[in-house]
């Protein structure tokens, strides 16, 4: 099972750089991997959450075409980018991609739509989910051990 949420904004960030700088102006514990350019940002995005190694994909969208797909959202206006993050049932994947996109979506002055939600949410809402996933993360554990366990 795969979540996704979308930045949908008027400008984009020049580089990995000034988003790494978005993203410890909001004092998260994430690390970006910066081995390629922005503009060619397609699939999966290795990051470091609190030391911890892991990833999301991060892909560039065309925000008609999507705008266009999910008609039934009010978008407040007509956007001209998209960041895309799609992530698995992995928590810190989660963690990691409302992270980035909550700062991506603050330093573009731009909007976050959260499919889970199914609604557009805050930039400030993004960081109150990643917080909400990472004190679940025992909960999460334990699930898995005993699925595995057969208990």
């Amino acid at each position: 099972m795969s979540m996704e949420l979308y930045v949908l904004s008027d400008v984009q960030l020049p580089s990995i750089a000034a988003w790494q700088q978005a993203i410890d102006v909001d004092g998260f514990p994430l690390r970006l991997f910066t081995g390629r350019p922005f503009a060619e940002l397609r699939g999966v995005l290795p990051v470091q959450l609190k030391g911890r190694q892991t990833a999301f994909e991060c892909d560039h969208w065309n925000a008609v075409e999507l705008m266009t797909e999910l008609s039934d959202v009010d978008f407040g206006r007509r956007w001209k980018f998209v960041l895309a993050f799609r992530w698995t049932g992995n928590p810190y994947e989660g963690i990691a991609a409302y992270m980035a996109g909550g700062a991506y979506a603050k330093a573009t002055g731009g909007i976050v739509f959260d499919c889970e939600e199914g609604k557009i949410i805050s930039p400030e809402r993004t960081g109150e989910i990643a917080g909400e996933i990472e004190r679940d993360i025992p909960m999460i554990e334990e699930m898995v051990r005993r699925m595995t366990d057969g208990k």
